[in-house]
C-alpha cells in the first residue's frame, strides 16, 4: 500500500471538514474561501499532520482531524495574502482570489480563514500546543512582511535567504509534524525527532520550488516561469548564478536585478533565466539535498512503524519531484 492509499480515508474526511468549517454568514467570503479550497492542492500540510498524529492514540483522532485542518487554513490564508501581495493572477493556473473578486475580499479571506483556523483547535486543552500554533501564524506573517520589503532588493546574505524560506515554507511543515503529533501525544523523544524532519524537508522542499521556478514550464507550474525574480524575490539558484559566473556576467546580472525596479522587459527575464539554468541550479540541488539527508537522518532515528515508512516514501518523492 503506498501513502496516497494509506491516507486517502483520512484525508477525504480532511476535505470534507474543510468544506464545513468555511461556510460563512458572508456569501462572498464564503465563495472566496470555497474558491481558494477548489483551486487544488497537494494537501502536503494535512499528510504531515496526519502520519504524525497516526503514531500516536487514536482515542485522539478528531483532535488530529482538527489539528490537519486548522495547518492546511493558515496555508490556504497564506497563498491568498501572497498573491495579493506579489500581484499574482494566477495560482496553479487558477484565478487567484483578488483577480477572481477584488482586492479587499482577498485581504478579508485570508484574515477570515486564519480566525477559523484558530477556532477550530480551541478544544485542545493544551497550553504548548497553542503556544506552538500561535507562533506559526505569527512566524507566516512576518514571512510576509519580509517578502514585501525584500523586494528587488539585492544583495540578501545566505542567511536572509534561509530566514525567508523557514518563514515561508518550513515553519508551517515543521509545526504541521509536531503539532500533529501533539494532538495524539506522542512520546517527547519521537515529538524532537518530528520536529527536525519537518524543519528539514520542509527547507529542502522550498529550494527545490525556487528551482523549479526557473527549469520547469508554465503549464506545469500553473503560473509563469521566473515568477519569483518577475516579483522582485531573489532565490537561491539566482544567488549561485551570480556567485558562479564570471566578473562580467556576474556585474550584468546585478546591473539587470537593479533594473527591473523601475523597469521589466521580457529580454532581462530571459537573460536571469538563461544564466540562473546555466549556473545556478546544480548548486540548489546540491542544498536541498544536504536538508533532505538532514531529515532522512532524523526519521532514521523514529521507531520503526508505517508511518515512518510512508513519511520516507514521501521524503522520497519530495527530492525528485517536478512540479
Amino acid at each position: 500500500m503506498s501513502y496516497k492509499s494509506y491516507l486517502k480515508p483520512h484525508i477525504t474526511r480532511v476535505e470534507q471538514q474543510l468544506n464545513l468549517v468555511i461556510q460563512s454568514d458572508s456569501k462572498v467570503i464564503q465563495q472566496a474561501s470555497m474558491h481558494t479550497l477548489q483551486s487544488g492542492g497537494k494537501r502536503v500540510r494535512p499528510m504531515f499532520v496526519l502520519l504524525s498524529g497516526l503514531m500516536g492514540d487514536e482515542k485522539y483522532y478528531d483532535q488530529l482531524m482538527n489539528t490537519a485542518v486548522s495547518l492546511e487554513l493558515i496555508h490556504m490564508a497564506s497563498l491568498v495574502h501572497d498573491d495579493y501581495i506579489d500581484n499574482s493572477d494566477k495560482r496553479r493556473g487558477v484565478e487567484s482570489v483578488h483577480t477572481a473578486f477584488n482586492k479587499s475580499i482577498a485581504l478579508r479571506t485570508g484574515h477570515y480563514l486564519l480566525a477559523k483556523a484558530l477556532t477550530n483547535i480551541s478544544q485542545i486543552n493544551s497550553t504548548k500546543f497553542h503556544q506552538i500554533f500561535s507562533q506559526t501564524i505569527l512566524e507566516v506573517c512576518f514571512g510576509e512582511f519580509d517578502q514585501m520589503s525584500d523586494r528587488f532588493k539585492y544583495p540578501i546574505s545566505f542567511t536572509q535567504y534561509l530566514r525567508r524560506i523557514n518563514r515561508k515554507t518550513a515553519i508551517l511543515i515543521e509545526a504541521s509534524c509536531v503539532l500533529g503529533a501533539m494532538s495524539t501525544e506522542v512520546d517527547n523523544k519521537s515529538l524532537f525527532h518530528l520536529r527536525k524532519f519537518g524543519h528539514y524537508i520542509g527547507m529542502s522542499y522550498q529550494v527545490i520550488d525556487d528551482m523549479l521556478d526557473y527549469t520547469s514550464d508554465e503549464m506545469t507550474l500553473g503560473k509563469p516561469v521566473a515568477s519569483d525574480i518577475r516579483n522582485g524575490h531573489i532565490t537561491y539558484p539566482l544567488m549561485a548564478a551570480i556567485h558562479n559566473n564570471n566578473n562580467l556576467k556576474r556585474h550584468q546580472l546585478e546591473q539587470s536585478i537593479h533594473h527591473l525596479k523601475t523597469e521589466q522587459s521580457e529580454s532581462i527575464f530571459e537573460f536571469i533565466i538563461q544564466n540562473v539554468r546555466a549556473y545556478g541550479i546544480e548548486d540548489a540541488r546540491i542544498l536541498s539535498k544536504r536538508y533532505a539527508e538532514k531529515a532522512k537522518y532524523h526519521l532514521s532515528q523514529l521507531d520503526d512503524c508505517v508511518q515512518k515508512q510512508y513519511l520516507l516514501e514521501i521524503h522520497e518523492k519530495m527530492l525528485y519531484r517536478v512540479y
